[in-house]
């Protein structure tokens, strides 16, 4: 699974490498991230996106607070389905930039008691895979998407779905633009600097408010912390060559 941030799809044809534009990369996601095991295959989709999470009730009919994961938020208003995921169904230690763990998470201390001694809609259990459910009706409240399911009735209920991914099939991605890509074509990308030097492998893409940065971890980098934090910004990465499973920077001495 993969987040959408553009909603995570290939789009970009190339050719040689491509100079990077402006990132627009999704969580579809701030996305799930490439399963180690696929690090570097270019022919390597998921089979979902992330575009959003639960993260809490809101009002008493069933409505649900949902961090937005998506840089196409639009595409809530015209959707009849979307499909909820366990937190769990993300590989460990691959979660999105942003995201809530639920066992981690500090519940205020209005909800604790009710989670403790409210009873749920009858017949209701969370799913365990990805489930389609159907979509009364959407709308953007102070950033977040609020959201009602069909089948989920009262914020106890949405408390049970705390921490869920709200994810779309990949057939449903947006198509980006030119030289933008989705988190799960970054991860797992091998880099190089223009001197041929072969660094490591980008391992997560930090989603931060002027620009992405890449974490690259391998037998080439130097820092103490073993990682090399890559600001994706022209001046530094120079190519993305997709094809060839790579991206290509500038030395660390050119850094400005």
């Amino acid at each position: 699974m993969n987040g959408d941030t553009p909603d995570q799809a290939n789009t970009v044809s190339e050719s040689g490498g491509e100079e990077l534009s402006p990132s627009t990369l999704d969580s579809y996601s701030r996305s799930s991230r490439r399963p180690a095991q696929l690090a570097g295959d270019p022919e390597y989709q998921p089979e979902y996106l992330i575009v959003g999470q639960v993260v809490a009730p809101f009002g008493l009919m069933g409505e649900m607070k949902v961090n937005i994961m998506t840089e196409f938020p639009q595409r809530f208003a015209s959707m009849d389905e979307l499909m909820l995921a366990p937190y769990s169904y993300m590989q460990p230690g691959l979660a999105p930039t942003g995201s809530v763990d639920p066992k981690a998470a500090v519940f205020p201390s209005s909800v604790a008691p009710r989670l403790r001694t409210r009873p749920t809609q009858q017949g209701f259990r969370p799913p365990a895979v990805p489930t389609p459910f159907h979509v009364e009706r959407t709308r953007i409240h102070k950033g977040q998407l609020l959201l009602k399911l069909a089948g989920v009735a009262d914020p106890e209920t949405v408390d049970l779905l705390r921490g869920y991914w709200v994810i779309v099939p990949i057939a449903q991605a947006k198509k980006l633009p030119k030289g933008s890509y989705y988190l799960y074509q970054i991860v797992g990308l091998d880099v190089y600097t223009t001197e041929r030097e072969h660094l490591g492998k980008i391992v997560d893409v930090l989603t931060l408010t002027a620009n992405d940065v890449y974490v690259v971890r391998g037998p080439g980098v130097k820092d103490p912390t073993g990682e090399l934090l890559v600001p994706a910004i022209r001046s530094v990465v120079k190519r993305m060559e997709m094809k060839r499973g790579r991206i290509v920077i500038a030395p660390l001495s050119e850094w400005t």
